[in-house]
């Protein structure tokens, strides 16, 4: 746990040049504009709309008086819209007689764009829900306000934030509401049948696929993630990361300094990791089919057995879902190892999981009812920062420390179904992120904007798509990869060298 959230060192300056030249997924380009008078990231009711004198001489206007709050979110499931329109925003407008317009979002890939077109057209919506890295373009041009004052409110009720939202020079620009982190899932139905032990290798993953693929059950051994973008991009990079090596092939040229970052793409590991995804592609339904979504869909469907997904959400989707099997028979554990060379969790290259939550926009219609809303939702009492997770119990891990052993948290009816996934869920975070994340000080490059700016190419998951596919060996995937992370990084390099 995080007494304060660490500093993450990147200017506004920063994330215009990584974000400026295309490199975000879908944001890119549509800022509009240099932000205005709220440039600043502060505006009226910037420091979290508590009532202050306001720049103009005039007051904070009332956020009951303003225009309805505009919250666009892909927190948007059955449960989710009832739990925002039949309790949640009718009880917050009842209280404080500020009114709220939800508008529910893709996933990733749909939201950016619906968030593209209303900056655009210079109505931005007063809240998005998403990582930071889909709005840092928009941070970076000015456009969103300081949460600092509502994660503040929402701490003192649910205790310290676990995993840190981005901030800078002590101010926080995202509400958390939960993290993801990287695990191993696999069916203990088959495992039982066939007599397979849980592995701690990524030999052993492909001997488990092999078994389970040979045994003539109707479901292959592993889904590997070999669409171009997506989920290979971050199984290439978590896997390397369990060989014990940067993820995104950088590293820090004085880890003590901390100043500049070069290239360390070893050729042994990476063309080893490429030969094993080739092979493991021999034991998966077909790789280009899958990313996020089709790998939950795919396993909920009985396809594979095994796989790399995020915290306990595939079991929690099919307990929803209904579909028992899956739900009573997936278990987690932490991502196997590569085995020569003895890697141990000591030697993981993951450092801290991502939080995803919701973000303020000074521009929008009512941005000072947006920070009082957020306050209210997380930070008015531990039981209802702890519903809040009700209607995807699975999918995040609570931010704040004091929900995941609230008695509301453990009360939901999810557990009372499905208590394993309680279970699960509390050996993620107290094992998996306790144990394996953070243990290589030098793997945390977040201070480096270069370093951020390479990660957000999209790459390392074609080149999954280019063995898999079979218009690459390992080897001239390798070298095709080398040669986008070398111009990547000198792209990086040019772009903050003043």
């Amino acid at each position: 746990m995080l007494d304060n959230p660490k500093p993450n060192g990147l200017t506004r300056r920063d994330w215009l040049a990584i974000v400026g030249a295309g490199s975000a997924a879908g944001l890119a380009g549509c800022t509009g504009g240099d932000g205005g008078d709220g440039g600043d990231g502060g505006g009226d009711g910037g420091d979290g709309g508590d009532g202050g004198d306001g720049s103009d001489g005039g007051g904070t206007p009332n956020p009951a008086d303003l225009p309805p709050v505009h919250f666009l979110t892909d927190y948007n499931n059955e449960p989710w819209q009832a739990f925002w329109e039949d309790d949640l925003i009718p009880a917050f407008t009842d209280e404080t007689g500020i009114e709220v317009e939800i508008e529910y979002s893709g996933m990733s890939g749909q939201q950016e764009g619906r968030l593209a077109t209303l900056v655009q057209a210079g109505d931005p919506p007063a809240i998005n829900t998403s990582t930071f890295d889909q709005v840092a373009d928009l941070w970076a041009a000015g456009q969103l306000e300081t949460t600092s004052d509502a994660v503040a409110a929402a701490e003192s009720v649910a205790g310290e934030l676990i995993g840190s939202p981005f901030n800078q020079d002590g101010d926080i620009w995202q509400v958390p509401h939960g993290y993801y982190t990287s695990n191993f899932h696999y069916r203990t139905d088959i495992y039982d049948e066939l007599g397979l032990e849980v592995p701690e290798t990524f030999q052993e993953v492909m001997d488990n696929a092999q078994a389970i693929d040979e045994a003539d059950m109707g479901v292959r051994g592993y889904g590997l993630a070999g669409q171009k973008t997506g989920k290979s991009q971050d199984e290439f990079q978590v896997y390397l990361a369990n060989m014990g090596t940067s993820g995104i092939g950088l590293r820090w040229v004085d880890p003590d300094a901390r100043d500049e970052v070069e290239i360390h793409f070893p050729e042994d590991k990476v063309v080893t990791l490429l030969e094993y995804f080739q092979e493991l592609a021999q034991y998966s339904p077909d790789p280009t089919g899958l990313g996020w979504a089709t790998s939950i869909q795919n396993y909920l469907g009985g396809q594979f057995a095994q796989q790399y997904h995020l915290n306990t959400w595939p079991a929690g989707i099919a307990g929803a879902a209904g579909v028992t099997p899956i739900a009573e028979n997936t278990d987690v554990a932490p991502l196997p190892r590569w085995e020569e060379g003895g890697i141990t969790k000591d030697d993981v290259y993951l450092y801290e999981p991502t939080p995803d939550g919701h973000h303020v926009f000074s521009e929008s219609e009512n941005p000072v009812g947006a920070q009082e809303f957020l306050a209210w939702l997380y930070g008015g009492s531990i039981e209802r920062t702890a519903s809040l997770y009700s209607t995807e119990p699975t999918r995040f891990l609570p931010d704040y420390s004091n929900v995941l052993n609230s008695d509301t948290y453990r009360s939901f009816s999810h557990w009372e179904d499905w208590p394993a996934h309680l279970e699960q869920l509390e050996r993620v975070q107290n094992v998996h992120v306790g144990e394996y994340y953070g243990n290589v000080p030098e793997s945390d490059l977040g201070s480096s904007a270069v370093a951020v700016y390479v990660t957000r190419q999209w790459f390392y998951g074609e080149m999954i798509n280019l063995v898999v596919t079979g218009q690459n060996t390992p080897q001239e995937a390798y070298e095709w990869g080398l040669g986008r992370l070398e111009t990547r990084l000198q792209e990086g390099k040019d772009r903050f060298s003043g």
